[in-house]
């Protein structure tokens, strides 16, 4: 992968072992002339296995995606919990993923995913 640096500009040259979709990983990429840190999320066509770069930032966005999702199940069990005295079932819909649509330039539209935190089963 080929980027350049968003502080100091330099061209950085990296390799990852990309997934392909819909599977995702996230790497953090250091400018090693800067010290600047980014997050980038990638996964590959599984059509014709392109890495495509989905995401670029500061935020480790993998992470607040399931830290976010963490507290949504950590809150929806402790409600569940604290109404099992006066409801026999307490069902809410959780998402299993987070996903996203791509296309690539070979055609190809598919989906690349984050799993999400589920509810404890009772």
């Amino acid at each position: 992968m080929r980027c350049f640096c968003c502080v100091c500009g330099k061209k950085q040259e990296y390799e990852f072992n990309v997934p392909p979709a819909p599977s995702m990983i996230q790497e953090e990429i250091v400018c090693d002339n800067c010290g600047d840190r980014t997050h980038v999320l990638l996964t590959s066509c599984p059509n014709c296995g392109k890495t495509f770069k989905f995401f670029l930032s500061d935020l480790d966005f993998m992470g607040e995606i399931k830290q976010l999702s963490g507290v949504y199940v950590r809150l929806i069990d402790g409600i569940r919990d604290s109404l099992s005295d006066y409801i026999e079932e307490f069902n809410v819909p959780v998402p299993k993923k987070w996903s996203v649509k791509l296309s690539c330039t070979c055609g190809h539209d598919y989906f690349a995913e984050i799993p999400l935190r589920q509810l404890r089963t009772s």
